[in-house]
Order: structure tokens, then C-alpha cells, then sequence
């Protein structure tokens, strides 16, 4: 009985230490960032390409990103980040709708990844067909920091033709 208390003892400090020094962690500042939506080809994508420019703050490694996107009907999430190449693989998407086009990434969550930091970009592009994106559409993509959830930025979009 003794053995069973101490064990127990032992797992439950070791999950109460864990807990706190996740606490500890802090959400980097990114203290503004701007959004494009561009629906002509752009730098090696297609149509309904949106980008997200880090215009100040603090940087943050790509293996620490992931991206939220919503659209009235419909989300996704660009997961497990940086790729390797510059198109997603099935585990880099929650994305029951279709909604991200798979073939193409860029900026710094794609080629191995780089840290996000002002004047950087993070690019991906959203599928047309199927009717995922119509003109009008409100788009919003958020980026959040992974290990400690919290939102290093909101960019809202309007979808147009």
C-alpha cells in the first residue's frame, strides 16, 4: 500500500510540474500583420491565393505555427508545420471540406521553414471548385502559436472574382 501511495505521489507531482511549466510559456507578440487575398496566379500558385505578412513583432519558428482558416460554411487547419516541399501532405490538414488546396505552399511554412518575422510571409492557397470559395465569401485566418494556443494574429478577407 505504501509503494501504490508513493507511485502515485510521484506521477501526480510529475503531471502538476509539467502543467506549470507549460504555464510558464508565453505567446509571442506579433503586433500586426496584414492579409491578401489574390485571385489571379501568384508566385507559383493559382487563384485564391491568401497571404499573411508579419509586419512587426516578435519572430516565431514555423514548427511553432499552425493556421486556422473559416469560411461561413466551413474550416480547416494547416497542421504539423513546416513541409518539406511546397504542397501539404494528408497529416498537414484538418480540413473535412476541402477546403485548402493541397499543392501549394509557400513563405515560411514551406521548403523546411523559416521563422516567421516581420516582412515574412506565410502562403497557401484555397480550392475554387466545388463551390468552397464564392465571391463575397468572408474569409478569416487566424495563426496560432502552438505550444501555447494562443493567436498570433487574425486577418479577415473578402473572397472576389
Amino acid at each position: 500500500m505504501l509503494s501504490i501511495t508513493v507511485l502515485l505521489a510521484g506521477t501526480v507531482g510529475g503531471v502538476v510540474l509539467t502543467a506549470s511549466s507549460d504555464l510558464n510559456q508565453r505567446t509571442p507578440t506579433v503586433a500586426r500583420s496584414t492579409g491578401d487575398f489574390v485571385t489571379g496566379p501568384s508566385g507559383g500558385c493559382g487563384v485564391n491565393t491568401v497571404s499573411i505578412r508579419h509586419a512587426g513583432g516578435d519572430p516565431v519558428p514555423a514548427d511553432e505555427l499552425e493556421v486556422a482558416v473559416a469560411l461561413p460554411d466551413s474550416d480547416a487547419r494547416i497542421v504539423d508545420l513546416p513541409v518539406s516541399g511546397t504542397a501539404l501532405a494528408a497529416s498537414n490538414t484538418d480540413d473535412p471540406d476541402n477546403l485548402i488546396y493541397d499543392y501549394c505552399v509557400g513563405g515560411v511554412i514551406a521548403n523546411g521553414g523559416q521563422r516567421w518575422s516581420a516582412g515574412r510571409a506565410i502562403t497557401f492557397q484555397l480550392n475554387a471548385g466545388g463551390g468552397t470559395v464564392g465571391p463575397g465569401d468572408t474569409i478569416e485566418v487566424r495563426v496560432v502559436h502552438v505550444p501555447t494556443n494562443g493567436v498570433l494574429a487574425t486577418v479577415e478577407l473578402t473572397a472576389r472574382r
